[in-house]
C-alpha cells in the first residue's frame, strides 16, 4: 500500500528525535510527549521534549534551523492525495521520501530490491513446505535445520550516485509542477541497504611507513553517510534555493542536512572518502525440534 514506506522512514526519525531507549520523552514537570503539547508549548519548552543525542545528526543547521525542522517533523501529515506529490504537508511546505539504492537499477527497479524479493518470496514457499513435512513426520531424537543464503549483488558508489541523482531529478520535476505552498521544501531520502562503507583518505600522499604520533586518525564508517560523501553534497547545493533540508536516513541512523550550509560543511572534510562495497550475505534459518505427546502433556516444575 502506497504510504508505508514512507511513513516508516518518517517514523524512524521522530523517534531518533522524540524518545530515549525505546520510550517517548517526556516533560519533566508536565509529563507530556511531544506530540500532547500545542505549537506554542512545544516552542516554549522544546528542548525537554528532544534526544540531546539527536543533534549529531545535524549538519549545517542554526539554532532557528534545528527549532523549525523539529516542529516540523512534529506536525507533518500524510498527503490525503495519496497519488499526488508529496509525501507529507505542512502548512508552508512538504516533505517528499523516495529510495535510493547502490545495485545496478533498470527500469523495472534495483536489482538489490529485486534478488532479496525473490530470496524472501523463496524462503517463504519452501519454508511453508518444510514445515508441513516436519509437522507429517516429527523428529524426537534430532533438531532438524534449513538454512538459505543470498549473495549481495553488485554494489558501487557509481550505481549510487546515478540513483540518486535520476530519483532527484524526477522528484524536482515534481516539485517545479506542485501548487501547493513550497516554501519550505524538504526531500527525505532512503538508503537501507547494508552495501557501502567510507573510509577517509588521509593518507593519499603519506610516505610509506612514516609515523603520525598521536595526530588524528581516519574517519571510518561501516554505512555509507552522504553527509561525507564530497560528490553528492555539491550536487544538492545546487539547489538550495528550491530545497531548505534534505533527510538522509541509512541503515544506522539519519541527517538532517541545510543545504545553504554546505560550503562550510565541506570545509571540514579536507579529504576524500573511499567508499567501497562490503561482501554481505543475507540467511535466513529455520529450525525444529518435536516434543512427544506424552512428555509435552507433562507439568513441567
Amino acid at each position: 500500500m502506497r504510504g508505508e514506506k514512507e511513513q516508516k522512514c518518517l517514523d524512524l526519525v521522530r523517534t531518533a528525535i522524540f524518545t530515549k531507549s525505546g520510550e517517548p520523552i517526556l516533560h519533566p514537570f508536565t509529563k507530556k510527549t511531544y506530540l500532547e503539547v500545542s505549537k506554542e508549548e512545544f516552542a516554549k519548552e522544546q528542548i525537554w521534549f528532544i534526544n540531546s543525542d539527536c543533534y549529531k545528526s545535524y549538519f549545517g543547521l542554526l539554532e532557528e534551523d534545528r527549532t523549525e525542522i523539529e516542529e516540523i517533523l512534529r506536525i507533518t501529515q500524510p498527503n490525503k492525495k495519496a497519488s499526488e506529490f508529496p509525501d507529507f504537508i505542512f502548512n508552508n511546505g512538504f516533505i517528499e521520501h523516495f529510495q535510493v539504492s547502490s545495485s545496478k537499477t533498470t527500469r523495472k527497479g534495483a536489482t538489490q530490491a529485486k534478488e532479496m524479493n525473490c530470496f524472501i518470496s523463496k524462503v517463504s514457499r519452501e519454508t511453508e513446505k518444510i514445515e508441513q513435512e516436519w509437522n507429517d513426520i516429527p523428529s524426537f531424537d534430532e533438531v532438524r535445520s534449513k538454512q538459505w543464503i543470498m549473495e549481495n549483488p553488485e554494489h558501487s558508489h557509481a550505481y549510487l550516485v546515478e540513483s540518486f541523482k535520476n530519483s532527484w531529478d524526477k522528484h524536482m520535476e515534481s516539485r517545479e509542477k506542485y501548487a501547493g505552498n513550497k516554501s519550505i521544501g524538504i526531500f527525505m531520502i532512503e538508503y537501507s541497504e547494508l552495501a557501502l562503507s567510507m573510509c577517509e583518505n588521509v593518507y593519499v600522499d603519506w610516505i610509506n611507513g612514516m609515523s603520525q604520533g598521536d595526530m588524528r586518525e581516519q574517519e571510518r564508517f561501516r554505512c555509507y553517510r552522504l553527509s561525507r560523501d564530497k560528490e553528492l553534497l555539491n550536487f544538492i547545493y545546487q539547489y538550495k534555493e528550491q530545497l531548505k533540508y534534505v533527510i538522509f536516513v541509512y541503515c544506522e541512523g539519519f541527517e538532517i542536512i541545510r543545504l545553504v550550509n554546505i560550503p562550510y560543511l565541506l570545509k571540514l572534510l579536507p579529504w576524500d572518502y573511499v567508499i567501497y562495497p562490503m561482501m554481505v550475505q543475507t540467511v535466513s534459518s529455520l529450525c525444529n525440534i518435536s516434543v512427544p505427546k506424552d512428555l509435552s502433556k507433562k507439568d513441567i516444575w
